[in-house]
């Protein structure tokens, strides 16, 4: 094997582990729903968030149908929404890697057709997904 082989086999090496590690740093988190009906109509929707590698910042939910109400917020988070796209960030009280988080939502529907992405401080990690 000559010399110039041998260099660009070793390259070809190091960005495919250097490949394999970001992917894993840059997991998605894992986002499961639980919905209960509640009493006098409407559903208590818990979406529950648990970092995977990256710390979570914030999360987007986008309901194709409408139907979020309110949302609760979990303590040093802020959430809002239009009842189409929910927001919710933080700067101090992030999830961090293998924690979970809780976030409550009333919605109007229990057909949960969420689509959502997580972000750490400036930008998305993994990609998005839907519950």
């Amino acid at each position: 094997m000559r010399a110039s082989s041998k260099t660009l086999f070793g390259a070809v090496a190091i960005l495919a582990v250097w490949a394999l590690l970001c992917a894993a740093v840059e997991a998605a988190p894992r986002v499961t729903r639980n919905v209960t009906p509640m009493e006098g109509g409407g559903f208590l929707v818990k979406i529950r968030v648990t970092a995977v590698g990256d710390n979570v910042y914030g999360l987007r939910l986008v309901d194709p149908l409408a139907s979020i109400r309110n949302v609760y917020a979990p303590k040093g988070w802020c959430m809002v929404t239009d009842g189409e796209e929910l927001i919710a960030r933080t700067g101090s009280e992030p999830v961090k890697d293998g924690a979970t988080l809780e976030f409550i939502i009333h919605a109007d529907s229990d057909k949960i057709a969420y689509v959502w992405t997580a972000f750490d401080r400036m930008k998305q990690i993994g990609t998005p997904g839907s519950l």
